[in-house]
């Protein structure tokens, strides 16, 4: 890597950025003026579950990490609350960054935005890194779907005496009620991709094979003995497993 390219601080460099009615909070460190490498969290989460790659990646790139929209530091806006508008509110972050193109990793319900955003502005992605997506709501293996379900319907009786669970309620009804997208729309997507599940993933199998064999070229891995929060407990192979997917279609 060229020694002379401008660095952000070694503290992470923190921006707000609106997006239609919402303000985006997002974390940027590394390299300035090459291909970005955006990292899109789960559902109820944050950027921080990044932070090991961040330490890895920013030697090398540069590394932006998005709070999605009532996560961490970002606020909700009234814009309905879907993986369309989360995508739109990604382009806003690389549009204010001045990023052209970037590639990204998205971790379950990043992954969702990740596809979104491949199917609006493809032009904006130069590869995706999918960590146990689905595209239908269906795609999460039965028992694991029946669990959201009741923790939903406990949410929703709650949500009427808290304004807290309402937002909880809010988030928790994406993996409820979304994503819809269908195999026509997916075949569509056209940039390098590479698929990734736990063995034991909530996700079926079955259902990111499918994801993969639509989308043209992607690749797919499948973590032995995994489920699908492998990568917090194994930060170093997910390093990895980006890294020669980045390497490999750079190369």
């Amino acid at each position: 890597m060229n020694q002379y390219l401008k660095l952000y601080p070694t503290k992470t460099y923190s921006k707000y950025i609106p997006s239609s009615d919402a303000m985006i909070h997002c974390d940027i460190s590394g390299h300035e003026n090459i291909v970005a490498l955006v990292f899109l969290h789960g559902n109820g989460e944050d950027s921080h579950i990044f932070d090991p790659q961040i330490r890895y990646f920013s030697h090398d790139y540069m590394t932006v990490t998005v709070d999605t929209r009532a996560h961490g530091l970002s606020t909700r806006g009234t814009s309905p609350f879907s993986f369309y508008t989360f995508a739109a509110d990604l382009i806003a972050v690389l549009d204010a960054l001045h990023i052209e193109k970037a590639h990204i990793v998205g971790f379950s319900d990043g992954a969702i935005t990740a596809l979104h955003a491949a199917l609006t502005t493809p032009e904006r992605v130069a590869s995706m890194v999918l960590l146990g997506a689905n595209y239908h709501p269906k795609g999460v293996r039965l028992i694991p779907r029946l669990q959201i379900w009741l923790v939903y319907s406990w949410l929703s009786a709650a949500s009427l005496f808290s304004t807290r669970i309402r937002k909880r309620k809010e988030i928790w009804g994406l993996m409820v009620h979304q994503p819809n997208l269908n195999i026509d729309e997916l075949s569509r997507i056209n940039v390098p991709t590479l698929v990734v599940t736990g063995e034991k993933d909530m996700v079926s199998q079955r259902h990111n094979d499918e994801l993969s064999r639509t989308i043209a070229g992607a690749k797919r891995l499948i973590i032995p003995k995994g489920n699908h929060f492998w990568m917090f407990a194994k930060p170093d192979m997910l390093n990895q497993c980006v890294m020669d997917f980045l390497c490999n279609i750079t190369s």
